[in-house]
């Protein structure tokens, strides 16, 4: 623990965080085995449950991580210097960017080419991709590139205006939104929502969907997960509300369900900024319910749960490169894609958390790939 008191800790916030990470498993498997849609690497079969498993996790999964991560932001800004914190956010995801670009990646992209293509085809694709395409590089570490953006505009903020470093909400705001909480969701989504569909769509129109401003730079990505990291900032400081929103809520559920039905039935056949519209009312109230059973069953110091959040970024950083492979080396498996995806679900868990078993007792790959030396870890975990 930061400060030494371990009845502080508000564990559940780790442990979501952790899941939101290890979700990208069944999302990137159930991303290959879409009937009738075609993604990185070509799998030749597809199931409709695996179609809306993937529709139905991309709808929260990383607006749930960004809003635990501005959580997270405020939280250790109020504890550290601004500058030695961002500095030791371009360490920590910065270096482990680096080093999976330049090492799984391009693995991946192979394996990739090679499932669409014959080897030679393959090979000539994959230099060219390489040579031309920025977002062929950057592939699932996109999220790396957003979250240091909002650290970056986190900690500038904090650093010009070192007030909001302890700055807590007005009681009486608090107060009065943890006492409407469902009505502040539903006004928080509408927002949101209208941010999500103007500007996103403004950034197609104004024709920034080329290679650096969308590809390298995820300019467009930033615009969407920006208020999610926002709005965890904003809880952090609200107490009062943080202490409803972490509480099962019956009108919550409500709008979870209609708009999850909502945004998984009729968005695809929308406008894109009605169906991000629709989306962002699904995504917030799912988060709150995720916060409010983490809350409830995890708020707790455990051993297991702990090993699996210390291994959760790691796992992500090479669950997708085992998933292309596993499916690739898949294609023309006599099993039904059910059972096909099960398998290269568990069995990419499995070969994640044994990379994480050996770069966690190297100091060089514990730095190069979790961007913490093996001391410092241990450190944290005994914390």
């Amino acid at each position: 623990m930061i400060d030494g008191k371990a009845e502080q800790r508000e564990h559940y916030w780790d442990t979501l965080r952790a899941f939101a990470m290890l979700l990208g498993i069944p999302y990137h498997t159930a991303m290959a085995y879409r009937p009738g849609q075609t993604w990185i690497v070509r799998s030749d079969e597809g199931a409709t449950v695996l179609a809306w498993m993937a529709e139905f996790i991309h709808l929260f999964r990383m607006p749930t991580f960004f809003l635990i991560a501005g959580y997270f932001a405020a939280l250790l800004l109020s504890r550290r210097e601004p500058g030695a914190w961002l500095k030791g956010r371009m360490v920590r995801l910065g270096l482990p960017f680096i080093t999976t670009l330049l090492t799984l990646v391009p693995l991946m992209n192979l394996a990739c080419e090679f499932s669409n293509l014959p080897y030679s085809a393959a090979l000539s694709s994959f230099v060219h991709n390489s040579l031309n395409s920025g977002g062929y590089w950057v592939r699932h570490l996109w999220f790396i590139i957003v979250l240091l953006y909002c650290c970056g505009v986190a900690a500038a903020l904090a650093w010009r205006f070192p007030a909001l470093r302890q700055k807590m909400m007005a009681a009486r705001i608090d107060q009065a939104i943890a006492r409407h909480v469902t009505l502040a969701l539903l006004a928080t989504a509408l927002v949101v929502g209208l941010w999500q569909g103007a500007a996103v769509e403004a950034f197609y129109i104004f024709g920034l969907n080329t290679n650096l401003p969308q590809q390298i730079l995820r300019l467009d990505e930033l615009i969407i997960y920006a208020p999610w990291f926002a709005l965890g900032c904003l809880l952090q400081r609200m107490p009062i509300t943080r202490a409803s929103f972490g509480r099962i809520q019956p009108g919550v559920l409500v709008i979870a369900l209609l708009f999850t039905l909502l945004a998984m039935s009729v968005r695809h056949e929308l406008h894109p900024a009605a169906g991000r519209f629709i989306a962002t009312f699904a995504a917030l109230s799912i988060t709150q319910i995720l916060v409010a059973v983490a809350r409830t069953f995890f708020d707790r110091p455990n051993r297991r749960v702990r090993q699996i959040t210390d291994a959760s970024f790691v796992i992500y950083l090479f669950h997708m490169p085992i998933i292309i492979s596993l499916v690739w080396l898949a294609q023309g498996l006599p099993l039904p894609v059910e059972v096909k995806a099960a398998g290269i679900m568990a069995l990419s868990f499995v070969l994640s958390w044994w990379a994480w078993t050996i770069i966690s007792r190297s100091p060089t790959l514990s730095l190069r790939f979790n961007g913490i030396s093996v001391t410092a870890g241990l450190k944290q975990s005994l914390a």
